[in-house]
């Protein structure tokens, strides 16, 4: 009995020293992982966060990187987190949003367009009162006798005046959807992947998909991250990269947004195609057809 006490003592005097370690170990790695700070929005605001979210994960996985995911204190607009991203100081590290020469210069692009370019195949959002406006329309010249709606620091904002569209603006998001109902503007354009959870979040304000047109501009939304972290970028265009070639990027997507493309029936629609002032095409990953989509 006294040596089979004094063994079970001997492997726990072996087995304290190892487990420290572990533990010691442990808490290195936990240190050693580098926060990403982003701008938090709220699912109206924002109805694809859960997408990019998952694909931001695995970006971090993939890239073989310690990081770890904060959101802001408190929501925050696109030209605050831009500003926080560019400022020395600032309280954001990474942003998801549509690019242009602009945002480009400012801050650090990844250029590996999260969204297959979707950002810039446009369905128009009505309320079920117009929804035959757009069955005739078949030019950007029949489509300037309507006005869009769109947030202020969008850059659709300037893409749709420098194509001659109307547009109606609000300083914040929500109000848009009260804006459309009250008529104070004829349609409110949305990406491919936005307009069916929007619908969904506005379940009483009488809004309708249209069925007739398409608006289509050369666009991408990409991770951007702050000038302070070039190693953040690097090890995220590195771990984007991994995504593509091993496939899991291209099943998140579809995972996704398969649905929402094949319900929208694009294939059926007038594609009224319009120029973006705003984004080189030197810019855009172009040459890599497997980067994007098309109906």
């Amino acid at each position: 009995m006294l040596l089979k006490k004094l063994a079970n003592l001997t492997l726990l005097l072996i087995f304290i020293p190892l487990l420290s370690g572990l533990t010691a170990h442990t808490a290195r790695a936990a240190e050693a992982a580098r926060v990403i700070r982003y701008p938090r929005l709220s699912a109206m605001v924002d109805p694809q966060s859960e997408y990019m979210l998952e694909i931001l994960r695995l970006a971090i996985k993939s890239s073989g990187q310690a990081y770890q995911l904060q959101p802001s204190d408190a929501p925050m607009q696109q030209a605050r987190a831009i500003y926080e991203m560019a400022s020395g100081q600032g309280k954001v590290d990474l942003l998801w949003t549509m690019s242009t020469d602009e945002r480009e210069a400012q801050l650090l692009p990844i250029r590996i367009p999260i969204d297959k370019g979707l950002i810039g195949w446009r369905v128009a959002l009505l309320t079920a009162g117009n929804k035959a406006m757009f069955k005739n329309v078949r030019s950007v010249k029949e489509l300037a006798a309507f006005t869009a709606g769109q947030e202020l620091d969008w850059p659709d904002v300037g893409i749709l005046k420098s194509n001659g569209l109307p547009v109606s603006t609000s300083t914040s998001y929500e109000p848009l959807f009260t804006m459309l109902g009250a008529g104070r503007f004829d349609y409110f354009p949305r990406s491919v992947f936005e307009v069916q959870n929007e619908v969904d979040a506005h379940p009483g304000q009488n809004l309708h998909i249209d069925t007739h047109i398409l608006l289509y501009y050369p666009s991408a939304l990409y991770f951007f991250v702050t000038p302070r972290d070039p190693k953040m970028a690097e090890d995220l265009q590195n771990g984007l990269e991994e995504m593509i070639r091993n496939g899991s990027f291209e099943k998140i997507f579809q995972r996704f947004q398969q649905n929402f493309i094949r319900n929208l029936n694009l294939r059926q629609r007038t594609v009224i195609a319009l120029r973006n002032p705003l984004l080189s095409p030197d810019k855009m990953p172009l040459n890599r057809p497997e980067l994007w989509f098309k109906p």
